[in-house]
């Protein structure tokens, strides 16, 4: 590890009041996704205010990657640290898609009180995104040199959504557009570490994604003035021919969540199905048989396995209930167990435990089993690991964060970045 004298230079320059105002004043920026170029020019803004060299990535009108970058001596290994600006929710009334009831909007601002950030994203994850901007802060005026370049990365587009249908703008462009973006534009390293939440464990290995669409056909015409023997529903209502389709879909997700457990170097990965959405027929003409009737399902693929080998499995299953439908798989993304990732696996642990005074907890499925920009880089080359804070819903979209955590998480960022960065390359 880089010398005990550079490690209190770099530790002495971050303080928790620090992490916590800046969480603060993140979350008080809405940035659904879709809709991150304010936030994005805040820390553009905050980079150039502290010596950082701000780099704009214009993705679309409405939203940017927000990337500070502190030069190294050129002969040194590159590390970025990533996280994403948008929330799990928009703080908006499309909202009430998910929600039976909502919180005022005045309640998803940023608040630090009883030792915790409150608002919408504080753990989701602007907490993590402020504790690298103040990490590399106390690296550049800690004076403490490096051979190779740190790359903060605050990036759009990483909350599960996905296009489909109706669905088709910035809004619904998730899942790794804004990481993507970055490192198809000029943005590279030797290393990354993703700070999306992890609980300060350390986590190279994370599930992939299929999304697919199912839709059943029914007989659209009017419903009344026949008897069930003249006209059976079964054969004319695309909603009941769906429920046999929800029946196998379960039964098969039952086999496939037990089957598919996926045994990595940090222990299990467990994959999942769910049935996300349905949509059928008209609300406004219920007289009616439904014609089209639609459903949605969301597969967590372990690593390995490609979405088609489950778009096959699936279509399999469906066939055999003599049901007519059409498929179609909308999203696909590996899951993957990095690579060449242990160097900085060790100086993750070593950072933390300087730190904390003792060992990162061990990772739990819950962390692991789930998709994260962390694949992107990945499957891009590039060893990867995810080391991010914690952190609880408070509300019914607000979220809480302990401060102690986030201070934890700044100083870990930057030891590590101090001991990476200046390895010779």
């Amino acid at each position: 590890m880089i010398d005990s004298k550079d490690q209190e230079k770099i530790v002495k320059m971050i303080s928790r009041d620090d992490c916590a105002e800046l969480t603060k004043q993140l979350c008080d920026i809405p940035s659904p996704t879709g809709s991150e170029r304010e936030i994005g020019e805040f820390i553009l803004d905050w980079y150039a205010r502290h010596g950082i060299k701000p780099i704009r990535q214009e993705i679309d009108p409405s939203r940017v990657n927000a990337v500070g970058v502190i030069d190294g001596q050129g002969n040194g290994t590159s590390l970025q640290i990533n996280g994403h600006m948008d929330t799990s929710y928009t703080g908006t009334e499309e909202d009430r898609m998910f929600c039976a009831e909502l919180e005022p909007v005045s309640e998803l601002r940023g608040a630090i009180r009883d030792g915790k950030v409150f608002g919408l994203g504080a753990s989701n994850m602007k907490s993590g995104v402020a504790a690298f901007m103040v990490a590399g802060k106390a690296l550049k005026q800690s004076g403490v040199e490096l051979k190779g370049d740190l790359i903060l990365a605050a990036v759009a587009g990483e909350i599960s959504r996905t296009p489909i249908g109706p669905y088709q703008s910035g809004a619904y462009r998730g899942e790794g557009t804004g990481t993507r973006h970055l490192l198809t534009h000029g943005i590279q390293s030797d290393y990354a570490i993703c700070a999306d939440r992890s609980g300060h464990s350390i986590v190279w290995a994370q599930n992939g994604v299929a999304q697919i669409r199912i839709n059943t056909f029914g007989n659209p015409h009017a419903a009344w003035g026949v008897t069930r023997e003249q006209e059976p529903p079964e054969e004319n209502n695309a909603v009941l021919k769906m429920m046999k389709i929800i029946q196998a879909v379960d039964a098969w997700a039952a086999d496939f969540e037990k089957r598919c457990v996926y045994q990595s170097a940090i222990g299990p990965l467990l994959p999942k199905v769910n049935i996300g959405a349905i949509q059928g027929g008209a609300p406004f003409r219920p007289n009616y048989f439904p014609g089209v009737c639609s459903l949605y399902v969301d597969v967590r693929t372990p690593p390995e396995l490609r979405p088609v080998q489950v778009q096959r499995e699936l279509k399999q299953a469906l066939t055999k209930t003599g049901v007519k439908f059409e498929m179609e798989m909308y999203a696909s993304l590996m899951g993957y167990e990095a690579k060449g990732v242990e160097p900085i696996i060790e100086v993750v642990k070593q950072s933390f435990k300087s730190v904390a005074g003792k060992e990162p907890p061990p990772p739990n499925p819950f962390r692991a089993s789930i998709w994260t920009d962390t694949n992107v880089y990945n499957e891009m080359g590039i060893p990867t690991l995810k080391f991010g804070l914690g952190g609880t819903k408070y509300a019914i979209r607000s979220e809480q964060i302990d401060i102690e955590e986030i201070f934890i998480g700044a100083q870990v960022y930057a030891l590590a970045a101090a001991e990476i960065c200046n390895w010779e390359k």
